[in-house]
């Protein structure tokens, strides 16, 4: 859908009568005129043989801009002229009584080519009863009988152009969101507000989304207002296989729309009522998008699992020659021990430590490639700081010793934090230890890393600074990629992309900045459970 470049204020006129449409523009398009002319226009428009005296007008709300037809064909070809162009009408004011096409008439041919057009039936007599007007046009339009005050039609125009407008950059905002690449989270926030917006149009404070199973029975989604609650929403979820052909279904009780095998059920609390073919079309509008939005995310995940599953299987040999060292160096150091264990106890207490330090490289390695491929479900509760940084402080230590790189720690107050512990502490320790790494590999002077953590509106930022040389300009686009070691030496290339999966995870925000005085990752947290 191209997007309006600005706010639409066209209006068309469809009046047999040129005095008529010469009224109407005089009051939707008044010159520095007096009130008189005015007068004169509410006289022409309004049939009053002596006009009443006119209040000073109140200054336009907007600019209109308006188009006139002589009869019903001449605005159908404007209407098709301007869709064409994409300068649709907003709004289109039709007298009922014409020659040749009605006005009745006229909008039904215009509602094929353009169901979005605010229209208005302006006439002092109609040979149509209002259901026949919403039967035949649709319950999108408005019927007003004369006469009428200069406001009112100011009024009139004002909220048509106002609707159409409103109607159209929701159209645009969810067509936006809907092509986004969300995560779960993202979806979850765009379906709730997808619900309530439908509830909002038909009148409703209880709707749900609701997807068929290949058996046609259906499952709720999600739900708000009394649909949220699963037992209710049963009841209503075991009428939709009987609507599986029906688009769209009004009752009583509730109002029910369909796309594929997804649908949209709103209650209507307070009695059924007519909807509108506008707030129809949005209803779907916002149901189409909605799956839209829910097969990208869908073949996202797809996409991911399979890239994971190729990344995988390219880093099975990578990982398996790599694990051929440090096990090796356990074999072999095994049977020196044997060898040595009585003659030379020293070189046996080295030949552990050696174990130790090779065991535990080749356990880093598994336990990377499983954190990696698991994409294990958070469990998050509220974390204590102060314990989370003391075993962090240990872990760190253990490999920051033979790099002889102090680790500072910098924290305002001590502070309680909604987190999955075990994973925010490995975000923590991979992102110290790719510091110290990059630190040791470029022989940095004085070398050392700063955390520093403090609590923000609406969330905790944890940053980790180091004082090295930067990070080159090509590799900070491969920075989170999985098996992307930039040149060091060992490892698997997975700990920054566990810890940008392990931060999404958290609904958080990974970010780098870096220069030729450092390189600092901010993380922030956001502070919900």
């Amino acid at each position: 859908m191209k997007s309006i470049n600005k706010f639409n204020t066209r209006i068309l006129i469809i009046d047999d009568e040129e005095t008529i449409r010469d009224s109407f523009r005089e009051i939707l398009l008044p010159r520095k005129s007096d009130s008189k002319s005015l007068e004169a226009a509410s006289a022409g428009l309004f049939d009053d043989d002596i006009p009443a005296p006119l209040k000073q007008r109140s200054g336009s709300l907007f600019d209109f801009e308006l188009e006139e037809a002589a009869n019903g064909q001449d605005g159908l070809e404007l209407v098709q002229k301007s869709l064409m162009e994409n300068r649709p009408f907003a709004a289109i004011f039709a007298d009922m009584r014409m020659p040749g096409w009605d006005g009745l008439r006229t909008v039904q041919h215009i509602r094929k080519i353009d169901e979005r057009a605010e229209i208005i039936f302006v006439t002092a007599y109609s040979d149509y009863s209002i259901a026949e007007v919403v039967e035949k046009a649709g319950t999108n339009v408005s019927y007003h009988c004369k006469p009428f005050s200069v406001e009112e039609i100011r009024q009139i125009a004002t909220k048509a152009v106002y609707e159409w407008n409103k109607a159209r950059n929701l159209e645009e905002l969810i067509e936006i969101i809907s092509f986004i690449r969300a995560q779960q989270w993202q979806l979850d926030a765009l379906l709730h507000n997808i619900l309530h917006q439908v509830s909002e149009m038909v009148g409703s404070l209880s709707a749900m989304l609701a997807k068929r199973t290949d058996e046609n029975n259906y499952k709720k989604m999600m739900g708000i207002g009394k649909l949220a609650d699963d037992e209710i929403a049963r009841k209503y979820l075991i009428l939709l296989p009987d609507l599986i052909d029906r688009e769209i279904y009004q009752s009583e009780d509730f109002a029910y729309f369909q796309v594929e095998k997804y649908g949209i059920l709103a209650l209507f609390e307070t009695g059924g009522q007519s909807l509108k073919t506008e707030h129809t079309y949005l209803v779907r509008l916002f149901l189409e998008h909605s799956v839209q939005a829910i097969t990208n995310l869908e073949l996202h995940e797809s996409l991911i699992r399979k890239e994971k599953l190729s990344a995988v299987g390219q880093a099975v040999g990578m990982i398996a020659h790599d694990l051929r060292g440090p096990v090796g160096n356990i074999f072999q150091g095994i049977e020196l021990s044997e060898e040595m264990a009585t003659a030379n106890p020293e070189f046996l207490r080295d030949m552990n430590r050696l174990m130790r330090s090779e065991a535990k490289k080749a356990l880093t390695m598994v336990n990377d490639l499983l954190d990696f491929t698991r994409n294990s479900e958070l469990v998050k509760s509220p974390t204590d700081i102060r314990p989370l940084l003391e075993s962090l402080q240990k872990s760190a230590a253990l490999f920051l010793e033979q790099f002889r790189i102090p680790l500072q720690i910098e924290m305002t107050s001590p502070f309680y934090f909604p987190s999955d512990a075990s994973k925010m502490e490995r975000i923590l320790i991979n992102l110290i230890k790719n510091a110290a790494e990059a630190l040791h590999q470029s022989k940095t002077p004085s070398p050392r890393i700063i955390l520093s953590i403090q609590k923000e509106a609406g969330g905790f930022c944890f940053r980790v600074a180091d004082n090295g040389h930067g990070i080159h300009e090509q590799m900070q686009e491969q920075l989170f990629v999985p098996f992307a070691t930039h040149g060091k030496k060992g490892g698997t290339g997975l700990g920054l992309a566990i810890v940008k999966q392990f931060v999404e995870a958290h609904k958080g925000k990974i970010s780098v900045e870096t220069g030729s005085k450092g390189t600092t990752f901010n993380v922030w947290i956001p502070d919900e459970m």
